[in-house]
């Protein structure tokens, strides 16, 4: 495996990397297992979670892990407010409860929570500390509440909190850090006021299969798609007609977000040239939309607009794959297949993966299916992606040994229990 090949799979979190290290001296290759520990590749945090006990395990089969496990504890206190963070703090708790107690000292040291990813890095205490960690969470956290209220992601927390040790548990330790500290009472406030949101329902949703579409427009803003989802799929034929002569009409691309929305889970019930010149509108995403809408329209037009977006550098171009499951003709098979295959932007090749298996279910191709779901396993950024690949080879019995073994080992834990592995690797 060449340098190229092995930082790939490490980003991608295949168990070919950690299986790699088990059988090869891979001291040239230093920098690249550094990187892949500081920094996480994950694709998508909150449906993977990060690459950091996927690493952990790696660098366990390294004569010199050593190295890697001062390396990240140095970076901790300089992390910042972002994924790489969440990563290198879940790596030192992997650290901590294996009894390095320097790893803990360091990560209360350099808990330093930012709004976006403080909680995501705050979970790491509840798992060491229990219901300590949660009021030492919620001390460094009020600290940000309180200097910039109203910007900090809050709910995690309180949730596993309520889970972990129980509803009453979570809210009596709060209460009472509170009452002597202003931090951890402004973190309970605001745990409070993220969980009476949680369960406030939006009153419009009880009243959207009655709107007319001038209530729609007048009412349901563009930055609430599913309320404008559910309306078209509810609305008359009539209705229905009039938000598409709406459409048409619309010049300002906040109103034609708003339209090309309506569309997204119901057929355009008029000729799709409109929505096909919105379609390379990048503009509020209008274009992204437009092209949603179209996957549900036939038209040679739009078989058309499917290639020429694959050549183009839109964001749109992601959904060409979709595009063509009402529009399909014989060979689009190796097509679909080859536009995923040569895209280099990892966000557009996601795109057009999550559509290949949606594809072969609409046109099956048991010649082809095979090959698409080894490629998907090999190239999708997404190991959830993954997954549902191996998923689909295990019912055609077509997984390889070869892949099983890395399955084992694989950064989804849901991909090694797919595959039936247990235990650890051993050194």
């Amino acid at each position: 495996m060449n340098a190229e090949q092995f930082r790939e799979s490490l980003h991608l979190g295949l168990g070919r990397g950690i299986l790699y290290v088990r059988d090869h001296d891979v001291s040239e290759y230093r920098d690249v297992i550094l990187d892949a520990c500081l920094h996480c590749y994950s694709y998508d945090v909150q449906v993977e979670g990060t690459r950091a006990d996927y690493m952990y395990e790696l660098v366990r089969l390294l004569p010199d892990k050593a190295f890697y496990h001062d390396a990240v504890l140095s970076a901790l206190a300089g992390s910042g407010d972002d994924n790489d963070a969440v990563q290198r703090f879940r790596f030192a708790l992997r650290l901590s409860m294996d009894g390095h107690e320097y790893a803990k000292r360091m990560m209360h040291e350099s808990y330093n929570p930012g709004p976006s990813r403080g909680e995501s890095i705050g979970m790491n205490f509840l798992d060491m500390d229990g219901i300590q960690g949660l009021l030492f969470i919620a001390e460094r956290m009020g600290a940000v509440l309180l200097a910039k209220p109203g910007e900090s992601d809050i709910g995690w927390i309180i949730s596993r909190s309520k889970a972990e040790f129980g509803e009453q548990a979570a809210w009596d330790a709060l209460r009472d850090a509170g009452s002597s500290s202003p931090n951890i009472e402004a973190y309970r406030l605001a745990c409070e006021a993220s969980e009476a949101a949680l369960h406030r329902k939006d009153p419009i949703r009880k009243e959207i299969p009655a709107m007319s579409y001038a209530e729609l427009l007048d009412r349901v803003p563009a930055n609430k798609p599913y309320l404008l989802w559910k309306w078209g799929e509810q609305a008359s034929d009539q209705e229905l007609k009039l938000a598409a002569r709406g459409l048409i009409a619309a010049r300002d691309p906040k109103v034609q977000l708003r339209h090309v929305r309506i569309f997204t889970q119901r057929q355009f019930p008029l000729p799709p040239d409109a929505l096909i010149s919105l379609a390379e509108v990048e503009e509020d995403r209008v274009g992204f939309w437009a092209v949603r809408a179209l996957a549900h329209v036939t038209d040679p037009a739009v078989r058309q607009l499917a290639f020429r977006l694959v050549g183009s550098d839109v964001e749109s171009r992601g959904e060409a794959v979709a595009l063509l499951n009402k529009n399909f003709e014989p060979g689009d098979h190796e097509i679909v297949l080859g536009w995923f295959e040569a895209e280099q932007d990892i966000e557009i090749r996601h795109s057009f993966g999550t559509d290949l298996q949606e594809f072969w279910k609409q046109h099956p191709d048991e010649g082809s299916e095979v090959r698409m779901l080894k490629s998907l396993y090999e190239n999708s950024p997404c190991s959830h992606c993954r997954e549902f690949a191996l998923e689909r080879l295990i019912e055609l019995n077509a997984l390889t040994k070869e892949m099983r073994a890395e399955c084992a080992y694989d950064a989804n834990n849901d991909i090694r229990d797919l595959v039936g592995a247990t235990g650890s690797v051993s050194s």
